[in-house]
């Protein structure tokens, strides 16, 4: 590895890394090892077919993006464990150079963790009672921050949005009612479009949750097929003359729409259930980010703080404490324990728990500011 060139400004860091013609013949080896299967040539069996067939029938570069793949991660890993830097956010590849011999230059850009000046965090006083948790941490932390000195990179800022956002479709995802809108949003829009009807995105949603309120029953939540079919015929007729064969239509509509729902994998689900809940609100994803930045300036921020204050007080966390964790985290996800610890890192954890120790820390010691 060479280092071609290496700035940071402004929180970033754009670095251009060379790849040294032994290392990225080494993992075209690797690579051919590893993705033969995905190279289908005549006469041999999948995965077993000769480098040089592969190339033959491919080209020469055709493992050219598998040994990237390799390389790129080690590399990037390897400047920074050597330079000491430590990055916030996910790093973009922005420019690849292959070179004449073998080898290639490749330019990564992220951001940079910002050195953080910590002012006072202990004993403050705050205008928030302490029998409301959530306000009186929220202030207190806030102040702590007042007194901190530290931009804060916008690659941390979008890993906040991103994390929040996750965790609000989860959240969403996890009510029945918002998938049985989703549905029904699904239903209605497809009725119309079938019926020649124009309708507007929002206009469908608002429709359809006001079919879903009239249909699902109570507690049950269970969807009435009698009255889901005349709300929806109520809805087209006020548009067009709908023929005898409008219920056959809406059946098959219905039927379709299950078939669709059984072969969504586990994200398209959650994103179409977080869409129904959108429309609830009037909002549409975009809108949402942008009303939730200032919510992930502030997680970012305060997660600065209390990364400075774990280290500034040397807080650590056990092994037992770690695994207590994992053991939660299968517990709250129904997979084995095992399964937990081989694909769940554990360095992002013990951080966790070193910035819930150190929010324990500050908040503890705040007190309630004297009228």
């Amino acid at each position: 590895m060479t280092v071609i060139s290496s700035v940071c400004e402004n929180n970033t860091l754009t670095l251009t890394l060379r790849i040294e013609r032994g290392e990225f013949a080494k993992a075209l080896d690797k690579a051919y090892m590893n993705d033969t299967e995905h190279y289908a040539v005549p006469g041999f069996a999948a995965g077993l077919a000769p480098r040089e067939k592969i190339e033959e029938l491919y080209g020469q570069t055709a493992l050219f993006d598998e040994a990237l793949d390799i390389c790129v991660p080690r590399l990037y890993s390897r400047y920074l464990s050597e330079n000491g830097i430590r990055t916030v956010g996910r790093p973009q590849l922005t420019a690849v150079t292959w070179l004449t011999g073998g080898g290639a230059d490749f330019t990564v850009v992220c951001g940079v963790y910002p050195e953080v000046k910590l002012g006072e965090y202990k004993e403050l006083e705050v205008n928030a009672k302490r029998d409301d948790e959530e306000a009186f941490t929220a202030a207190v932390l806030t102040a702590a921050c007042t007194n901190m000195q530290a931009e804060v990179p916008e690659s941390m800022v979008k890993q906040k949005l991103e994390a929040i956002l996750a965790g609000d479709k989860m959240r969403v995802a996890q009510d029945p009612i918002y998938n049985v809108l989703a549905d029904f949003t699904a239903i209605l829009d497809e009725a119309y479009k079938q019926s020649d009807v124009t309708r507007s995105r929002a206009q469908v949603q608002a429709e359809a949750l006001d079919v879903m309120l009239q249909t699902v029953s109570g507690d049950n939540r269970e969807v009435s097929p009698a009255k889901l079919h005349e709300l929806i015929r109520e809805l087209v007729e006020h548009y067009r003359i709908v023929p005898r064969s409008f219920d056959e239509m809406l059946e098959n509509i219905i039927s379709e729409r299950g078939t669709k729902k059984r072969a969504m994998t586990d994200d398209e689900k959650i994103n179409d259930a977080f869409a129904a809940y959108l429309g609830t609100i009037n909002q549409t994803e975009e809108m949402w980010r942008k009303d939730n930045t200032k919510r992930a300036e502030d997680a970012a921020r305060f997660d600065l703080l209390l990364n400075a204050v774990a280290q500034a007080e040397k807080i650590s966390v056990s092994e037992a404490e770690l695994a207590s964790l994992m053991h939660d985290i299968a517990e709250a996800t129904g997979l084995e324990l095992e399964n937990v610890m081989a694909v769940v890192e554990p360095q992002p954890l013990c951080e966790q728990l070193m910035r819930d120790k150190a929010r324990e820390l500050i908040v503890s010691s705040a007190k309630e500011a004297t009228a």
